[in-house]
C-alpha cells in the first residue's frame, strides 16, 4: 500500500501528538484543549452543578488555618483550571497576587470584572501554551489534572513543577479512586475516552508528584460549612525542595 500516512514517529512530541489524536476522535473529545472552552463554561454555570459555586475548596481553607500554606501576604499564586474563580478570588482576599488560567474563555471574561484588582485571569491551554512568566509561591490546581489523558501527565510535570519556586507549595484535589470506579490507564490510551475525569488514590498522587515533598495527603472533608467538598475528591499538598 502507498496511502499517505505521515512521518513516521521519532520523537516524544510526535508519540504524544498521535495519542492527542486517539482522544480527540472518542466520543467525548479531548477536553484538555481550548476546543472544549464552551464545554466547560456551560458546565460550570449549570444550575446544580456541584461545580457552579463560589465556594472555596475545603482543603485550601484548612491548609491555611493550619499555616501549612505559609504566608499568602503578597504571595504570587497560579490557580490551574480556575473556573469560576472561587478559588481564585479566595486567594486573593488573603492578601495574594493570583494568576488564574483555565480553558473556558466565555466564563473567564464573564467574571473577570468581578474580581479583585490582584487577580490576572488567562485563558489557556496548560499543557500546550506559555504559562504566566516566573515562579510562584503556590501553585494550586483543583480538577484540572484528573482531566488530563494519562500520556500528557508527563507534559504537565515538565511544565508546571518547574513553575514552583524553592520552598513553595503545591496543592491539588482530584476524583478519588477509593471512593469511585475509574478506568485504567492501558484502556484510556486504547480508546481515547477518559471517561469524564480519572480518579486518583493518595498513594497514586505521592507517586506522580513524588519530585516534591509530601506534607499531606486525604480525603476531603464534605462537613465544613461554607467551603466546597465532597467525598469523592483526594487532596494532596506538597513543598518544592
Amino acid at each position: 500500500m502507498n496511502g499517505e500516512s505521515g512521518p513516521r514517529i521519532h520523537t516524544v512530541d510526535q508519540l504524544l501528538d498521535v495519542l492527542d489524536q486517539v482522544v480527540a476522535a472518542s466520543a467525548r473529545g479531548d477536553r484538555s484543549q481550548k476546543t472544549s472552552a464552551e464545554f466547560w463554561t456551560e458546565m460550570l454555570t449549570r444550575p446544580g452543578h456541584p461545580l457552579a459555586t463560589q465556594l472555596p475548596d475545603e482543603a485550601l481553607a484548612d491548609w491555611h488555618e493550619r499555616g501549612l500554606l505559609g504566608d499568602l501576604t503578597g504571595a504570587r499564586v497560579l490557580d490551574i483550571g480556575c473556573g469560576g474563580g472561587r478559588n481564585t478570588n479566595w486567594f486573593a482576599q488573603q492578601g495574594a497576587t493570583v494568576e488564574g488560567i483555565d480553558l473556558a474563555a466565555p466564563l473567564l471574561d464573564s467574571i473577570r470584572p468581578t474580581m479583585p484588582a490582584t487577580v490576572t485571569l488567562t485563558a489557556l491551554d496548560v499543557l500546550r501554551e506559555p504559562l504566566p512568566a516566573g515562579q510562584f509561591d503556590l501553585v494550586y490546581d483543583s480538577g484540572c489534572f484528573h482531566h488530563i489523558a494519562p500520556h500528557r501527565r508527563l507534559t504537565y510535570l515538565e511544565r508546571v513543577l518547574p513553575a514552583i519556586c524553592t520552598g513553595g507549595r503545591f496543592g491539588i484535589v482530584t476524583f478519588a479512586a477509593e471512593r469511585m470506579k475509574t478506568p485504567t490507564d492501558a484502556e484510556i490510551v486504547l480508546t481515547g475516552d477518559t471517561d469524564g475525569g480519572l480518579a486518583f488514590t493518595l498513594d497514586d498522587l505521592r507517586g506522580i508528584f513524588s519530585p516534591l515533598n509530601p506534607v499531606e495527603l486525604r480525603a476531603v472533608r464534605p462537613d465544613r460549612e461554607g467551603l466546597f467538598g465532597a467525598d469523592f475528591l483526594n487532596a494532596a499538598l506538597f513543598t518544592a525542595a
